[in-house]
């Protein structure tokens, strides 16, 4: 007689009881075996949610009274660790058919999304892996207002479409021809977006984006930024919600427009503003939230976001680079720049140094090292670090129980465009 699971005719997640994931979309979407024992309840998502939030606190805490020594990886743990690491980086420089940088080999299984949910909530978090913002929905309620037609042109006077996440509103995404989980997650993501940041607006020039940036992938965003090549790979704080950040952009359109397009803009803030107010939304620049996440950064980064994990009273969690920023530039650069793969081995080996700095630091419970580098990494550029980006990324966060943003840098990886129309339907169905 079949079981249950066998009955099942979902995909079996690739994690079988050994699956790390709480988010209720992965749980609807993926079979897993009876010892999980999964419910949709109330009670029971209740009872997940803490389960997480005790492993998190487990990962990535440890006691006052705890030494260093107490915070190490489970051996198992550790082990698998060091031998990625160890195998990934190595380069033999009397081997010219080897690849500068190795194969990814933490990787997630890409898999098809299946019938949306009703609830658009649910819809784009089956999508894009993240739950989105009370106020990602209520600038999407006065568009509708502004532009009853087109709600995503409803800001096309300053040169803002409502995109990303907001194609699920719009209808868009329904006939997409490739529902694969990878695609979704490719869909408005600039080059330089980092898993943390999702673009939800696009502008006109200058591929200026707005987006939300968060720290740890199961909560909610801890601000609104926006990003451009003016400053590749910066990212640039606007507030601590999407009113915020549209204000914050118009606000400065207004110092540069003529008379005539000023007093469009200004028609145009006046109606974010007092929508805003109407949901008691603050549109400062700088909240006490946002100064308060500052005083948790322990790196600054390439990207200018920095970083926050979890640092215990003894120092554990995180450890500098043994490079300063403009050192560490200029190593990458140098690689960039090698005519010769000859060349490029013999720069890669400053870097390697580093590397294997991240492999000692992630032995010892510092995620926070190879999450900075893999960063750094990411937000200067170039393909020739992509396997180095996906082994650093992949590795902190999952240490860091950050398992979403896995799957955003291997899609992102694979697919990393550069340019203004970055929407995923112009590729499929182009």
């Amino acid at each position: 007689m079949a079981s249950a699971f066998e009955d099942d005719t979902r995909m079996a997640c690739m994690y079988g009881d050994k699956c790390y994931r709480k988010n209720r979309v992965h749980l609807q979407t993926f079979k897993h075996p009876d010892k999980r024992k999964w419910s949709d309840s109330d009670t029971d998502e209740e009872e997940e949610e803490e389960q997480m939030k005790s492993e998190n606190k487990r990962l990535c805490t440890t006691s006052p009274s705890k030494t260093k020594d107490d915070f190490l990886i489970p051996e198992s743990i550790a082990n698998d660790v060091a031998l990625i690491m160890s195998q990934s980086y190595k380069i033999e420089e009397d081997d010219e058919d080897r690849p500068l940088e190795p194969s990814p080999e933490v990787v997630h299984e890409d898999y098809p999304v299946k019938e949306s949910p009703e609830d658009v909530r649910l819809s784009i978090e089956q999508k894009f892996l993240l739950e989105m913002p009370d106020d990602f929905y209520n600038l999407w309620d006065l568009c509708v207002k502004l532009n009853k037609d087109k709600p995503e042109e409803a800001l096309i006077k300053a040169g803002l479409t409502l995109v990303g996440p907001y194609d699920v509103l719009t209808g868009k995404l329904k006939n997409i021809k490739e529902r694969k989980v990878s695609t979704y997650l490719c869909h408005w993501r600039y080059y330089y977006d980092p898993p943390e940041f999702m673009t939800v607006i696009a502008g006109s020039d200058n591929e200026f984006h707005i987006g939300y940036y968060r720290d740890d992938p199961f909560l909610l965003p801890n601000f609104v930024a926006s990003m451009s090549n003016v400053k590749p790979g910066v990212v640039t704080p606007l507030g601590e919600n999407i009113f915020a950040g549209v204000c914050a952009y118009l606000t400065q359109r207004m110092k540069e427009e003529n008379p005539f397009k000023k007093t469009a803009l200004q028609r145009l803030y006046k109606e974010v503003e007092s929508y805003a107010k109407l949901k008691k939304l603050s549109l400062e620049l700088r909240t006490p939230a946002m100064k308060e996440r500052k005083k948790r950064v322990v790196a600054k980064t390439f990207n200018s976001a920095g970083i926050v994990v979890y640092v215990d009273e003894t120092g554990v969690g995180y450890r500098p680079l043994p490079e300063s920023d403009a050192t560490l530039r200029k190593i990458l650069q140098r690689v960039t720049d090698a005519k010769t793969d000859e060349e490029r081995l013999k720069h890669y080996d400053d870097l390697q140094e580093i590397i294997t700095n991240v492999q000692f630091a992630t032995d010892e419970g510092d995620y926070g090292m190879g999450l900075e580098l893999g960063l750094d990494l990411f937000a200067f550029g170039g393909e020739v670090f992509h396997k180095s980006i996906f082994h650093l990324l992949s590795v902190a966060y999952e240490l860091l129980s950050r398992e979403p943003y896995i799957d955003i840098i291997q899609a992102h990886l694979k697919n990393r465009r550069r340019g203004s129309n970055l929407s995923i339907l112009e590729v499929v169905d182009g």
